[in-house]
């Protein structure tokens, strides 16, 4: 009865090793994919963006447990991933490791949508619309430009409030922007 419990609850030197190593492999996969989706996630209205994370999610869990997910192994996998999260952001903080994301993009100037700009971050014409009615707009001729944000949200950029053209450091397509719209 003892060797029976122990099964469902340790784990062997090797099944550990191989959690850790499951763990690292899983969680750099799975902040690739989210990396390269986020802005789309964030403005388009379909069903999908959810549901790939919440599969991803569901598929890197398991693969990081291995073939008997027992207590032991899930506390290594949390531990692995809070120290994976720990030292990427020690990293950050210490220069060490810099982030390629970048600004954002101007996808509306001027009430003309760049449509090459919305193909390269994944994102439709009509989920721009949605996205841009729920923050607010009432018409496009009243926002002089649109960004979409690093994170998937919008900015709106609105004629009677010139944005700081610190502000706009890193975004592309800032520099096509207006001169009444920049201070």
């Amino acid at each position: 009865m003892d060797e029976n419990l122990w099964h469902y609850i340790g784990i062997t030197p090797t099944g550990a090793l191989a959690a850790v190593i499951a763990t690292i492999a899983m969680y750099l996969l799975f902040v690739g994919v989210v990396r390269l989706w986020w802005r789309h996630m964030g403005v388009t209205r379909s069903s999908f963006p959810i549901a790939l994370a919440a599969v991803l999610g569901a598929v890197a869990g398991r693969s990081m447990l291995g073939e008997t997910p027992t207590i032991a192994g899930g506390i290594i996998v949390l531990t692995t991933l809070l120290l994976l999260e720990g030292a990427i952001g020690w990293a950050r903080n210490a220069g060490r490791f810099t982030s390629r994301r970048t600004g954002g993009v101007i996808v509306l100037r001027d009430g003309e949508i760049d449509h090459v700009a919305l193909r390269q971050l994944r994102i439709s014409e009509y989920d721009l619309w949605v996205s841009l009615r729920q923050r607010g707009a009432r018409e496009i001729t009243g926002s002089d430009a649109v960004i979409v944000e690093h994170n998937g949200t919008l900015t709106i950029l609105r004629p009677d409030a010139p944005i700081d053209h610190r502000l706009l450091a890193g975004v592309r397509g800032a520099e096509t922007l207006p001169s009444q719209l920049v201070r």
